[in-house]
C-alpha cells in the first residue's frame, strides 16, 4: 500500500515536472494538465510516453501530438519529441504581443540546448512573420533562427520551368513590414 502511494507522488511530480522545464519563465509557476488516451512511464529507464489526442497545457504554453515521449536521466527531463499531423507548440513569449506558433510533423525540444526544433512540413510564426522549411531550428537561449529547405513550392505560373528543371527545395520566411502610425 505505502509503495502504490509513493509511485502515486512520484508519478505525479513526473508530470508536472516534465511540462514544466518546457516552458518559458512566464509560464513555469503555472499548472500543468497533460491529457492522452493512453500514458505508460517505464521508472527504470526515465521514459514517459503518452499516446493519443496529447494535449499540454501550462499557462500560455501548449503541446498538441498524437504521440510525446519524455526522456529523463538522473531525474531531469533531457527532451520530448511529439509526432503527429501535424503536430503543434503554442507559447507566448516573455515581453512580446503575439504568441509562437510551430507545426511539424516532429517536434523536438531539447531542455540541455534549450532549442525546439520542427520537421517534416515546419512552420514557425509570431504575429504576422513566418519561416516554411523542411527542418526548423530555433536556438532560445542564443535567440536564433535557422531554416533548412523546404518540399517543392508550389508551381508559380509567373516564373517559367526550365525544360527538365525541378523544382529546387527552398526555405522561405515571410516578414510583414511593421505599419507605421504617423
Amino acid at each position: 500500500m505505502v509503495m502504490k502511494i509513493i509511485q502515486a507522488l512520484v508519478f505525479s511530480s513526473a508530470v508536472f515536472y516534465a511540462v514544466s522545464t518546457l516552458a518559458l519563465s512566464t509560464d513555469r509557476d503555472e499548472p500543468a494538465v497533460i491529457e492522452a488516451d493512453d500514458v505508460e512511464f517505464d521508472f527504470r529507464t526515465g521514459v514517459r510516453t503518452y499516446r493519443g489526442n496529447v494535449t499540454v497545457v501550462q499557462g500560455t504554453l501548449q503541446i498538441t501530438s498524437d504521440k510525446l515521449i519524455v526522456n529523463y536521466k538522473d531525474g531531469r527531463m533531457q527532451n520530448a519529441t511529439a509526432w503527429g499531423n501535424p503536430a503543434t507548440f503554442r507559447q507566448r513569449p516573455d515581453g512580446k504581443d503575439d504568441d509562437v506558433i510551430g507545426k511539424g510533423k516532429k517536434i523536438l525540444l531539447d531542455e540541455e540546448k534549450n532549442t525546439l526544433t520542427l520537421f517534416t512540413t515546419a512552420s514557425l510564426k509570431q504575429g504576422s512573420d513566418t519561416a516554411l522549411g523542411d527542418v526548423i531550428i530555433y536556438d532560445m537561449g542564443k535567440d536564433k533562427l535557422r531554416v533548412k529547405g523546404a518540399a517543392p513550392p508550389p508551381r508559380d505560373a509567373t516564373i517559367p520551368e526550365r525544360k527538365g528543371e525541378k523544382p529546387k527545395s527552398r526555405s522561405r520566411i515571410i516578414i510583414t513590414p511593421q505599419s507605421s502610425s504617423k
